[in-house]
């Protein structure tokens, strides 16, 4: 079984002390004195360390360990804003998939309505990401970006999902640099806004036959993402 993961503000060899939701999550699986977990800082640094006293409300650690896992090409995710829990639902995934970035996009046939809860919604959000990163253990945490309400900036390549598109995802080359995937909304892109995303350089794709719901597309595009570059360092 790989050893639990939890998440800490700073790695090094000390004692660590975890108390509520963390600590929580200990006696969810039951960890005894003297096993092996992992800590880390949500940017690469690993922290390897053996349970030294758990309760239901605080959780110490002695970190014995320290090492630096290599941070992978960064994959951005534009994520149009689903509606409800399947929010949630996209992010948990995005960040087991190993996702890099998620800008939440309120695009023009978006239904859901973060004005005057943006920050809220960001926090939640981030939480999600933390609580699936942990339970996925994974040494990097995907940042959550402010709320985009316009046309979403891209890093590196960028491709735009799209249902009726010529090119499929699979059959491009991604072996080199940072790459962008813009998910529409459950409404669909607009003409107008895939037409100025191409004229900022945006590629339109899709993925396979599949039409894919808003809050799982994105996590499939990463996984290939992540499969070719992995296929490409063998």
């Amino acid at each position: 079984m790989t050893a639990p993961l939890f998440y800490v503000d700073r790695v090094a060899t000390a004692r660590v002390v975890l108390t509520g939701d963390d600590a929580r999550h200990a006696g969810v699986l039951r960890l005894r004195s003297g096993e092996r977990v992992l800590v880390s800082d949500g940017k690469g640094r690993l922290g390897h360390g053996t349970v030294a006293a758990v309760s239901p409300r605080r959780l110490e650690i002695d970190v014995d360990q320290v090492s630096a896992v290599p941070e992978p090409a960064v994959v951005r995710v534009v994520q149009g804003l689903p509606k409800g829990e399947r929010g949630d639902l996209a992010v948990e995934l995005l960040t087991e998939t190993g996702v890099s970035e998620i800008v939440p996009w309120q695009s023009q046939r978006t239904v859901a309505d973060w004005r005057g809860k943006e920050q809220t919604k960001l926090q939640r959000w981030q939480r999600v990401a933390r609580a699936a990163g942990m339970q996925s253990r994974r040494p990097f945490l995907p940042r959550v970006m402010p709320l985009c309400t316009g046309l979403p900036d891209f890093v590196g390549r960028a491709f735009v999902l799209h249902e009726e598109a010529d090119l499929d995802l699979f059959a491009v080359d991604l072996t080199t640099g940072p790459v962008t995937v813009v998910v529409g909304p459950e409404g669909g892109l607009t003409d107008r806004e895939v037409t100025a995303m191409q004229d900022a350089g945006a590629q339109v794709v899709g993925l396979g036959t599949a039409i894919m719901r808003t809050s799982t597309a994105g996590a499939a595009a990463c996984v290939w993402i992540r499969g070719f570059e992995m296929r490409a360092r063998a």
